[in-house]
């Protein structure tokens, strides 16, 4: 089985004002993915708003992801549920698709240890699909869990079909530990856009690729990004890779805002603010399902002061993106009509 390599898009699912699923929007989502020639794209996970999204309405994304994108673009459809019953039913729907790389996110909100997440979950399910890629996902800030590296490990020589992992810790130790005990080519894969080329060059770590969702924004420039830093060649990519790290910034971030009772300091994750980035540059992906909603008015004018400051220093990328959402509006004309729709006008 060939590993997990490049750059693998963590797909947003666009909505309509009525919060239904936004089908011609997602199918030109899928053609700008194409068009810069991503390694792949991840279909169902945290960026696609996975808990919001009905198991029906997975099965329509993986199948018109199946139909639209070309052979080269590989399709890892998103299993991550507390449940290992759900698991495996999402690992079935795909099969019968004809997907066979699947990423699984450590169970949520149940939470159990690394010790248990190998044997009553990795294992099992790895052992049932034996002909199936799998991609474990650790991201600790979500989950509540992570599996330890050494599970991995052990993971590893028992299933040699996990291949991989996508490591969203933001901890450089769990990198490091990680490829300590486990060589290529046993993928690692940046789960952080704004760390992805720094793990990639690290001798330590060697990773293979990353997990973005700045590409949904920017698939050219991070494709770019990606491959000069796999080759050994940054230079050729500087300025991709600086505004990779730059909107890397952006995907979640803290924000210090006003309320009637004091100040609160507060996380805005993704995909929030990337859509609305997406809507400051001119484009639509429409709005996120509740619980998610909007930017606080802080977090609002720091992100869209924030893209004014990048497209001053990276025109020539700003235009290549605004290009790729097919506009050519800027970040003034647009900033009172987004802020409508993707700011609260108080906390």
């Amino acid at each position: 089985m060939r590993p997990f390599r490049g750059t693998y898009t963590a797909l947003l699912t666009p909505f309509n004002a009525s919060g239904e699923i936004d089908w011609d929007r997602y199918a030109t989502l899928l053609d700008g993915q194409a068009t810069a020639r991503v390694d792949g794209v991840v279909v169902g996970g945290t960026t696609g708003e996975s808990p919001a999204v009905s198991r029906a309405e997975l099965d329509q994304l993986v199948q018109r992801a199946v139909d639209r994108l070309p052979s080269s673009v590989e399709i890892v459809v998103g299993a991550g549920r507390s449940s290992c019953s759900a698991v495996r039913d999402l690992v079935d729907r795909a099969i019968d698709v004809g997907v066979a790389s699947i990423m699984l996110v450590d169970p949520a909100y149940n939470a159990p240890s690394s010790a248990e997440i190998r044997r009553e979950y990795l294992g099992p399910i790895l052992e049932r699909y034996p002909g199936v890629r799998f991609l474990s996902y650790v991201v600790p800030g979500r989950t509540g869990t992570r599996i330890l590296p050494e599970d991995l490990a052990l993971t590893r020589r028992a299933w040699p079909n996990l291949l991989g992992v996508k490591d969203a810790t933001g901890e450089e130790a769990y990198g490091l530990r990680t490829r300590a005990l486990l060589p290529p080519p046993f993928s690692i894969l940046a789960g952080d856009d704004g760390r992805a080329v720094a793990m990639i060059q690290d001798p330590r770590i060697r990773a293979d690729g990353l997990v973005s969702v700045v590409a949904n924004l920017a698939p050219g420039p991070v494709v770019r990004a990606v491959r000069a830093a796999l080759e050994g060649r940054p230079e050729s990519a500087a300025s991709e890779i600086h505004l990779l790290r730059r909107i890397g910034g952006w995907v979640s971030f803290a924000s210090r805002e006003a309320t009637p009772l004091g100040a609160v300091e507060l996380k805005v994750r993704n995909p929030v603010p990337i859509k609305a980035a997406f809507a400051l540059l001119g484009g639509s992906l429409g709005p996120c399902r509740p619980p998610l909603g909007r930017l606080p008015p802080s977090a609002f004018a720091w992100l869209a002061d924030e893209i004014c400051r990048a497209q001053q220093e990276s025109p020539r990328l700003f235009d290549e993106i605004r290009s790729g959402i097919g506009t050519s509006e800027g970040v003034t004309e647009s900033l009172d009509r987004v802020r409508e729709v993707w700011a609260y006008a108080e906390y």
